[in-house]
C-alpha cells in the first residue's frame, strides 16, 4: 500500500505553478579589435523575475552584413539562467582586422526551454569599426544635419525628461521605439574617471542618492536608482505620493522591469553602455566641464567615440567653449555644434542685415528660441531679452550651411511655431508629443 501511495504522488508536482518570466536577450555592439585580437561580444540574457527551475537558451549565430569566419566566429550553444538567478551571458568571438569599413551585424537565432517567454527573438550583434583614424577635420557639401525643408528631427532631450526617466537606457530605448531621431545625452566624468550619462552636477534630483558626480565612483553611482523620483508626465517632482513613482525600485531589484528591459536599464549608464545599446541611432553628446581637470575628459570621450566608429552620426556639443576646443583638437573628425561664446557672437552679428560667415568647423547651432531659458544662469544680465530663433536667423544659418537645432520646446504651439520657421531639429522633453505631430500630415497639424 505504501508503494502505491508513493507512485501516486510522483505523478503530480505539489509545488504551486509559477508565472512565466519575460526573457530578453539584449542587442549589443563592440569594437572589432586589431588584427589578431578576438574580443568577445557578450549578449546579456535577462529574466524579469527569477524562476525556481533553470531556464535554458539555445542559440546560434546568423549572418547579416557581417561575414562568419572573417568578422566573427559562427557560434552555437546553450546558455543557462540558473534557478533563482536573473541573467546569463551569450559570448560570440569577433575577429579583429585593420580595414576601414562600416559597422557590420549578425543576429542570434534562439529557442527557450523553461518557464520563460522571449521578448525579442532576433537580438542583433553589431561589430563596430575601430580602424578609422580621427585626425582629419570633416568636410561635406550637403550638411547631413540639415533637413532642407522637410520636417525637423525629433531630438529626445535626455531621453524625454517628461515622458520617461531621463538619461536611462530605458528612456532611450523607449523613445527609439516611439520614433525619435536623435538620442540626446549629457556626459560627466566620475571620481574614478569613468564617463557616465547624467545631466546634473549632482545626483540629488533624479536618484535616491546625494552628492556630486565628480566625487562619486562608478560603483557608487551604479548602486543608485536613476528612476527614483520620476513621475510620468511630470518629470522629477519630490512631493508626490509613493505610488506615483512607478519605476522606483526596479534599479535596485525591488521591482521587476518592464518586458524587454533589465534592472540595469534604470541605473545611471556609462556612455559606453549607451554606445553598445544604440549603435544605429543618431546621438548627441553634451560635454560637461572637466571639474577636477585630471582625467583627460575630452580625450577620453574622443577615444571612446572612435572605438565605436561614431563620428558623422554623432554631434558633440558643449556650452563651454574651452571643452569644445579641447575636444575639437583631439577629435577633428567628429561633428560638433557651435559653442556658447562663439555662437552668441554669431547670433548677435547676424541681427538685422547682418550675415553669418562660414563656420566650417561645426555643423549646427544649438540654441534656445529666446534668451528667457538662460536668463538668471549668470550667462546674461537678468533684464536682457532677445528672440533668437526667427525666420531671419534660420535663413542666415542655412546660408552658412549650418543646421538650426532649437531647445527645449515642450508645448504643441511652440513645436508648430518652430516648424514654421523651418528649423532642422526640435529638442524636447516630450518626444512622444512631437512624434505624434510629425506623424500627422502637415496640413492637419493642430493643438486643439
Amino acid at each position: 500500500m505504501a508503494l502505491l501511495t508513493v507512485a501516486a504522488c510522483s505523478d503530480s508536482d505539489p509545488r504551486p505553478a509559477v508565472s512565466a518570466s519575460n526573457l530578453s536577450v539584449i542587442s549589443t555592439a563592440l569594437p572589432e579589435g586589431a588584427p589578431g585580437e578576438m574580443p568577445s561580444l557578450m549578449f546579456r540574457a535577462v529574466l524579469d523575475v527569477p524562476q525556481p527551475r533553470d531556464v535554458s537558451i539555445n542559440y546560434s549565430t546568423k549572418a547579416e552584413s557581417a561575414t562568419p569566419g572573417d568578422d566573427y566566429l559562427d557560434t552555437a550553444g546553450e546558455a543557462v539562467i540558473r534557478a533563482g538567478e536573473l541573467e546569463a551571458f551569450i559570448s560570440v568571438d569577433l575577429l579583429g582586422d585593420a580595414e576601414e569599413e562600416s559597422a557590420e551585424t549578425f543576429t542570434l537565432e534562439l529557442s527557450v526551454l523553461g518557464n520563460a517567454n522571449l521578448v525579442d527573438v532576433t537580438p542583433t550583434g553589431t561589430i563596430a569599426n575601430d580602424d578609422t583614424v580621427c585626425d582629419t577635420p570633416y568636410s561635406y557639401t550637403e550638411n547631413p544635419w540639415r533637413v532642407f525643408g522637410a520636417d525637423p528631427l525629433n531630438y529626445a532631450h535626455r531621453g524625454g525628461v517628461i515622458d520617461f526617466p531621463e538619461n536611462t537606457l530605458f528612456a532611450y530605448g523607449e523613445v527609439a521605439v516611439v520614433g525619435a531621431d536623435v538620442l540626446e545625452m549629457d556626459v560627466y566624468q566620475t571620481a574614478d574617471n569613468e564617463l557616465v550619462v547624467l545631466h546634473d552636477l549632482t545626483v540629488d534630483r533624479t536618484t535616491n542618492g546625494t552628492g556630486r558626480v565628480v566625487d562619486l565612483t562608478l560603483a557608487e553611482l551604479k548602486a543608485l536608482d536613476a528612476a527614483y523620483w520620476f513621475v510620468p508626465g511630470e518629470g522629477t517632482p519630490h512631493d508626490r505620493p509613493d505610488d506615483a513613482y512607478v519605476f522606483r525600485g526596479i534599479a535596485t531589484g525591488d521591482a521587476p522591469p518592464p518586458p524587454g528591459y533589465s534592472r540595469e536599464d534604470f541605473q545611471i549608464p556609462t556612455l559606453e553602455e549607451a554606445l553598445q545599446r544604440f549603435p544605429h541611432n543618431l546621438i548627441n553628446v553634451e560635454l560637461k566641464p572637466d571639474l577636477d581637470g585630471v582625467g583627460d575628459y575630452e580625450g577620453q570621450m574622443a577615444s571612446l567615440l572612435q572605438r565605436y566608429g561614431r563620428a558623422s552620426d554623432v554631434i558633440a556639443a558643449s556650452f563651454v567653449d574651452e571643452a569644445a576646443m579641447n575636444f575639437k583638437a583631439v577629435a577633428p573628425c567628429v561633428h560638433t555644434s557651435v559653442p556658447l561664446d562663439q555662437g552668441s557672437a554669431l547670433v548677435l552679428g547676424s541681427l538685422g542685415d547682418g550675415v553669418i560667415p562660414p563656420v566650417p568647423e561645426h555643423v549646427a547651432f544649438q540654441v534656445p528660441p529666446d534668451t528667457s531659458q538662460i536668463t538668471g544662469s549668470g550667462q546674461l544680465p537678468d533684464d536682457f531679452f532677445l528672440e533668437v530663433v526667427t525666420e531671419d536667423f534660420v535663413a542666415d544659418a542655412h546660408a552658412a550651411n549650418l543646421a538650426v537645432q532649437v531647445w527645449t520646446i515642450n508645448t504643441c504651439e511652440d513645436m508648430l511655431r518652430m516648424m514654421a520657421f523651418g528649423v532642422d531639429a526640435i529638442m524636447t522633453d516630450r518626444p512622444v508629443l512631437l512624434e505624434e505631430l510629425l506623424n500627422t500630415p502637415a496640413d492637419q497639424r493642430s493643438c486643439e
